[in-house]
């Protein structure tokens, strides 16, 4: 018994508050008529006021009982989720009916008023208790849980000696800012895009004025807020965000496809996002708030037409009309899929579009893993396998290594004509074990313009040696395609850029995608994506895996700044070279000779008086090289 007394008492001062507070003609004009008044046991059958929204209700009476004419008022909280605390359904009703204000501070309640007509409850000795179900609550109010159907009665006097209270009523008279009932929802159902796994849910609902899409999450016990966002992030490519100190100044809905919501940036350069967890503003930042089982999420703004109560200083409750739509399941990405489904570019090795193949390769080749400092060079094949034709069922490569390349010459320049122009071949085994490359194009062998590439696959993780890609989630990468299958490059996409004679290139560059998520290391798309493959791959044959390069439309007169007159006015012997080679020029005078190799390094550079100079080349890799005498140029193959 003596234990029993000790926890009652210690209870009572948790929930108490010893601050003396006299009253202001207690009683006197609130609710003059009892005519709603009923038993202290109040059902929610015999609420008039309801505050919030939500499928979990709870009656709250609060009687001013120390009083020489005592009330009881109560009021009806509705939510949702599992989280809610006694503290919860007070604010609720401080946030819905301005007439009721109180303070809480280190777990002491106290200043409990209710203000009308210039009356105001309040009690005399400020000690306030609390029952739970008609007993005394164990636990202090921000810490109480509280679950539907629950019945919570605070005491002025905590002896709770009142025996009927008073059905508080919406005044319609009033001025009072009533937020518009949030009653737009969608059960868990209805959800068609489920990420993560795990025995616990919730639904996390985006607004973008127009839209009001939801995607679900599952995890196991409970996450932050931030978590489940990286989670829809993660798998699905269509959504991202970018995160602040507090919260999140954008949210995107993007599919490559035409459709793109995003809120519109204010003056300060911030679409300012609030949150609404369970029909109430969150109280935490996003990477702190938790989330548990049967949580309700919305984010959205003013721009979005919500109503949002900022009686208290900053958004209690947000509120709008937007309908929500259950995102769609993804099923495949936004490109065409594998070689020979509907819809596929995908090029044959013997498709008849094709004209010629790559004559030169010349190899700049990367390690075995370029997170390792001590990996080797990859050494597996050499350029002669990149060159000519391929022939379908083909081990005949040269792999590139992480980050590696490879630039490529041709009999006669490609040109942009109808349809692709050229056509790079991997030698992947199947679908989805695809290696991939970005490409390069260059009139010149200085200026190199890259084709731009999109990367859908989730980031999130390694995808490991054996790693799966989707071909419908790439598109303008190389090896896209299984051996025997060429991905085709139109070199109209690169209409706008400058540096480069589209009717002229001359070579192209395949550029390994280095597959890792690491920062230190990764390579990115159009999109600013990380570009993921098979990755670590470690061996002799990492990376990309080049079987060739076919070309199908052909310039059949000589690139600009490499022609006729140029081998005219220049003219090196012998030509391919070994060790040395001589240069002649038709004028006489001052010249400027450079040696380029073809990723446009700069070799070798010496002025020469006179038609004729001379020049080493036995220390020189073999492969294609540019000369320029004078700013004309010449190709220079160098074969030791």
């Amino acid at each position: 018994m003596l234990c029993l007394g000790l926890v009652l008492m210690t209870n009572l001062w948790a929930q108490g508050n010893n601050k003396m507070h006299a009253p202001d003609n207690p009683g006197q004009g609130i609710y003059q008529t009892q005519n709603n008044a009923k038993s202290i046991t109040f059902t929610a059958n015999d609420i008039q006021f309801w505050c919030g929204t939500g499928s979990n209700e709870a009656v709250v009476i609060v009687a001013w009982d120390d009083l020489t004419d005592p009330i009881a008022l109560a009021w009806g909280v509705r939510w949702n989720g599992t989280n809610e605390v006694a503290l919860d359904l007070l604010d609720s009703i401080a946030a819905h009916d301005s007439r009721f204000t109180f303070t809480y501070n280190n777990s002491l309640l106290g200043d409990v008023e209710y203000a009308e007509n210039g009356n105001t409850l309040s009690s005399p000795t400020n000690l306030w208790c609390f029952y739970k179900n008609g007993s005394f609550a164990m636990n202090v109010y921000d810490e109480e849980q509280v679950e539907d159907g629950d019945v919570i009665e605070l005491s002025a006097d905590c002896y709770f000696s009142m025996t009927t209270a008073t059905a508080a009523i919406d005044p319609n008279a009033s001025n009072d800012t009533i937020v518009t009932p949030d009653t737009n929802s969608i059960a868990a159902s209805e959800i068609l895009n489920w990420v993560g796994t795990g025995n616990s849910q919730c639904i996390i609902a985006v607004n973008w004025a127009d839209s009001c899409l939801a995607w679900g999450v599952r995890f196991n016990d409970s996450i932050t807020l931030q978590a489940a966002m990286d989670s829809i992030a993660c798998e699905d490519y269509r959504f991202s965000y970018v995160p602040g100190s507090w919260g999140i100044s954008d949210i995107r809905f993007f599919d490559y496809e035409g459709t793109d919501l995003a809120l519109s940036v204010s003056p300060d350069g911030f679409n300012y996002w609030w949150c609404n967890l369970n029909g109430w503003a969150s109280q935490m930042s996003y990477d702190l708030q938790m989330l548990v089982d049967g949580d309700f999420v919305k984010w959205g703004d003013a721009a979005t037409g919500i109503v949002m109560d900022t009686a208290w200083g900053y958004p209690s409750e947000l509120a709008w009309n937007t309908p929500i739509v259950a995102i769609d399941e993804i099923t495949a990405g936004p490109f065409c899929g594998a070689a020979e489904t509907e819809g596929s570019t995908a090029v044959k090795y013997d498709d008849s579009r094709i004209l010629g193949w790559a004559t030169s390769c010349t190899l700049n080749l990367g390690t075995a893993d370029i997170a390792d400092p001590n990996a080797a060079t990859v050494s597996y094949g050499t350029a002669d396998e990149a060159v000519g034709a391929v022939v379908g069922n083909n081990l005949a490569v040269v792999s590139l290594g992480d980050g590696g390349s490879a630039t490529l010459t041709f009999e006669h320049p490609i040109r942009n004509g109808e349809g692709f122009d050229f056509a790079i071949f991997e030698n992947s085994f199947d679908d989805h074990f695809l290696e991939l490359a970005f490409v390069e194009v260059s009139t010149d062998g200085e200026r190199f313009v890259r084709f731009p590439a999109t990367s859908l696959t989730s980031s999130c993780e390694l995808l490991g040696p054996y790693g799966v890609v989707d071909p419908t989630f790439i598109d303008g990468l190389a090896g896209k395609y299984r051996m025997g299958y060429g991905t085709p490059f139109d070199l109209a996409l690169l209409a706008d850029s400058t540096g480069i004679n589209l009717d002229s290139i001359v070579y192209v560059r395949v550029v390994d995608v280095v597959g890792t998520n690491n920062p230190d290391f990764a390579t990115f798309d159009q999109y600013g994506n990380i570009v993921m493959d098979p990755y670590p791959t470690n061996g002799q044959s990492s990376g990309f895996d080049l079987d060739g390069v076919a070309v199908m439309n052909w310039n059949y007169t000589e690139p600009q700044g490499i022609n006729n007159t140029a081998e005219n006015s220049v003219s090196l012997y012998p030509n391919p070279a070994n060790s040395q080679v001589l240069c002649t020029v038709e004028g006489e005078g001052q010249h400027l000779m450079s040696l380029y190799s073809t990723s446009g390094q700069l070799l070798l550079q010496q002025t020469f008086s006179g038609r004729q100079t001379s020049f080493n080349t036995s220390s020189i890799a073999d492969g294609m090289y540019i000369l320029r005498v004078d700013g004309k140029a010449q190709r220079l193959v160098i074969q030791h």
